[in-house]
This record gives C-alpha cells, sequence and structure tokens, in this order.
C-alpha cells in the first residue's frame, strides 16, 4: 500500500478547465472517497491517477515516487470501474486471472491466488460460469477480484456501485469496508452517492464544478463527521446531508444574529449579512427553551424509523426530522425552536465557515 499525493492539480480539455488548484495527501492505508455532483471533476481525477488522462499543470506521487510521465501499467493501480468491462466470452476464473496470465505469472501460482480472491468476495462456486449467468452483484465481484488479485498499491474504484440495485449497493458497501480492512490498501473510490461517501470513507474530499466555485474544485476534505457537522461552506452544507439542511438569510443585530423572529445573542466576528443552517433533526417542534418562530404543516413524510415534517414559515420552507413520534395535523401552527449551539453561520458574501459562540 502507498500515499498519494496531488500538488497543484489542472486539467483542462481544450480551453475549458475542468479541474484546477487541487491538493490532496491521502494516507498510505486510508479509504477516501470522492464525491461531488456531475462535472465537479471526481472522475477525471482518478483517472489522472491511473495516467488515463493527462493534467495540464501539478504533480502526481504514488509512494515517494511522482508518477507524472510513468506509463498506466507501471503504477502499480488497480480500477475498478462502473461498467464492470468484463470479458463475455471467458469464465469467471479466465476474467480474474486475465492479467495474471498476460504478465506471464506460473499457472500454480494464478489457479492458487484465484482460489484465495475468489473465496474472500464469494465466488468459489462461480469460477467455472460466464459473466452472463451471473447477477449484476456478483459481476461486481468478478472486477473486484481481477483487481484484488493484482495486489496492487492503490485501488482506485469509478462509481462501481451505480448498476445495482438499492439491496445490492448496500450489500457491496459492507463487502468493500470489510475488503479494506481485510487488506489494508489504500482505496480511492469516486461516487455522487452521499450515503456511500459517508458509510466507507476514512475521510470524504468534496468536490465542485468550477462553475460553482471559480478558483477549485475542492471544497472540503474530512472525516465524514466534520464534513455534516462542521461544513466548510455552503457548497458542503448544501450537497451533504439527506434531507440537506435548512438556510436562511440572517443579519449581525447589535452582538448577535437575527433571523425572521429570532434573535440570538453571538460573540465572535460576524459579517453584517449572514446565511444560517440548521440540520433538520436539530429543529425542534413544541419543546425546549427561548425563541421561536411559528410554521404551519404543509406536509410530512413517514419513513417507519422517523417521519419528515415540511412547514411553511415566514422564513420560506423548514424541514425538520423526528423520531416516528408526534401527530401534527396538516394546517397545524407548531412552534419551531432552533438551538443555538446547532446552528451553522456561512459569510452570505464568500460562503465560507464563520465561527461565533452563543
Amino acid at each position: 500500500m502507498s500515499a498519494v499525493s496531488l500538488q497543484g492539480i489542472d486539467i483542462s480539455y481544450g480551453s475549458v478547465d475542468v479541474v484546477r488548484n487541487l491538493d490532496l495527501d491521502i494516507k498510505s492505508g486510508e479509504f477516501v472517497v470522492f464525491v461531488g455532483p456531475s462535472g465537479c471533476g471526481k472522475s477525471t481525477t482518478l483517472r489522472l491517477i491511473a495516467g488515463l488522462e493527462e493534467g495540464r499543470s501539478g504533480r502526481v506521487s504514488i509512494g515517494d515516487k511522482v508518477v507524472n510521465d510513468v506509463d498506466p501499467a507501471k503504477r502499480d493501480v488497480a480500477m475498478v470501474f462502473q461498467n464492470y468491462a468484463l470479458f463475455p466470452h471467458m469464465s469467471v476464473a479466465d476474467n480474474i486471472s486475465f492479467g495474471m496470465r498476460l504478465r506471464g505469472e506460473p499457472k500454480e501460482k494464478i489457479r492458487a491466488n484465484v482460489a484465495d480472491v475468489a473465496r474472500m468476495v464469494g465466488l468459489s462456486d462461480h469460477l467455472h460460469k460466464r459473466p452472463g449467468a451471473l447477477s449484476g452483484g456478483q459481476r461486481q465481484r468478478v472486477a473486484l477480484a481481477r483487481a484484488i488479485v493484482r495486489k496492487p498499491a492503490v485501488f482506485l474504484f469509478d462509481e462501481p456501485l451505480s448498476n445495482l440495485d438499492a439491496e445490492f449497493r448496500a450489500a457491496m458497501r459492507s463487502e468493500l469496508s470489510r475488503l479494506h480492512r481485510e487488506l489494508g490498501s489504500t482505496m480511492i473510490y469516486v461516487t455522487h452517492d452521499q450515503v456511500e461517501a459517508m458509510t466507507m470513507g476514512d475521510r470524504i474530499a468534496v468536490l465542485a464544478p468550477l462553475a460553482q466555485t471559480g478558483h477549485s474544485n475542492l471544497m472540503q476534505f474530512g472525516t465524514p463527521e466534520e464534513v455534516y457537522h462542521r461544513p466548510a461552506n455552503l457548497f458542503v452544507a448544501k450537497f451533504i446531508g439527506s434531507p440537506p439542511m435548512n438556510l436562511f438569510d440572517g443579519r449581525a443585530d447589535e452582538g448577535g444574529i437575527r433571523f425572521g423572529e429570532i434573535r440570538l445573542p453571538m460573540e465572535g466576528q460576524v459579517p453584517a449579512a449572514i446565511t444560517v443552517g440548521v440540520r433538520p433533526e436539530h429543529v425542534l417542534l413544541n419543546t425546549g427553551e427561548g425563541p421561536f418562530m411559528t410554521g404551519t404543516v404543509e406536509g410530512t413524510e413517514n419513513l417507519g424509523h422517523e417521519k419528515l415534517w415540511f412547514f411553511a414559515t415566514e422564513i420560506g420552507r423548514i424541514v425538520a426530522r423526528t423520531p416516528d413520534t408526534g401527530n401534527f395535523r396538516l394546517g397545524e401552527a407548531v412552534n419551531l425552536r432552533f438551538p443555538a449551539e446547532r446552528l451553522h453561520l456561512f459569510d452570505a458574501a464568500t460562503g465560507g465557515r464563520r465561527e461565533a459562540r452563543t
């Protein structure tokens, strides 16, 4: 396993910049997820690491070696794609061993390695089959096994679970996390699915399209807890979380902040125009102390283990998440409170996070 370092990465297609000013240091043995919407450069960056894309500037290092000019086949990386890329006329065993056979490795070693990896991914009983006889989840396991058998320094995953249904995606997330623990390898995983990012990554790199940022794709690089509980800017606050964070226009007001009917005292440097955020699960309904605003129930979604409530207020729609309790009626007026310690403040002009104390 090896660390991966990206320094000053710029990637362009003709005159169009796709990635700009990207700096990332990924630790040896770490599972890092690139997450973001379409067009944010996540797959392009992954392909750059693999050697399938060329950057306009910057340095790519794997371990202690700069690999900008190293052939993809010699970078000691294995890539797993969204479309599996299996040979339909070959058996599972032959698909897994294809690279080893190309390198001319001994047949005994190939058989032993294929058997070991097949046990690891649960394919021992399917080695004689062809991909067409397998389920989508099993075909993805073949693609994983083909990468694992190489024992590369770095695994690269480009949205490998996108073609699976929800049940298989959940199972494969667990499998990939288990394989990471078992192999201890460096893994870089690309997805647009924040659930995959939050549940699998040791750290998450949240990327944004340059059209929305203008200066760099990287919005935040941190643990799932850091990204969720302390988003670095408005982009991260909006993108991470389902349903997303409630955001309101606010303003500094004589040693405090005000949004709608609510005024809270705050200490610290707060810009005159701010955006106030609160996660749906931190909105209190008809409970708690302190200032409140009134919301009218517009609708609800019962998810079994929890409920989502949608309120109309003077500052716009507010979403609250509660356990499977409460029975508010449509049109009912409810007191909404926002604990000061749960509020997130962002500079309305720059979008950057601002810190203040209650």
